[in-house]
């Protein structure tokens, strides 16, 4: 899930897609658009997501 910075509003990635479709640049886009208020969120950079999950593996 998701959490707009924004707005608050809880979606998942194929819910922000959805808003996406018509912009030229949803391809390449690094952003999620919140559902609710139109706010463009930056996606969080691989490595940092790889840190996120080796520290819950090694938190347990």
């Amino acid at each position: 899930m998701i959490k707009c910075s924004f707005c608050g509003y809880e979606f998942d990635e194929n819910e922000s897609k959805r808003g996406c479709q018509s912009c030229p640049l949803n391809k390449s886009c690094n952003k999620y658009k919140c559902p609710n208020c139109g706010f463009e969120i930056p996606k969080e950079p691989k490595l940092i997501q790889l840190i996120k999950k080796w520290r819950k593996k090694r938190n347990g």
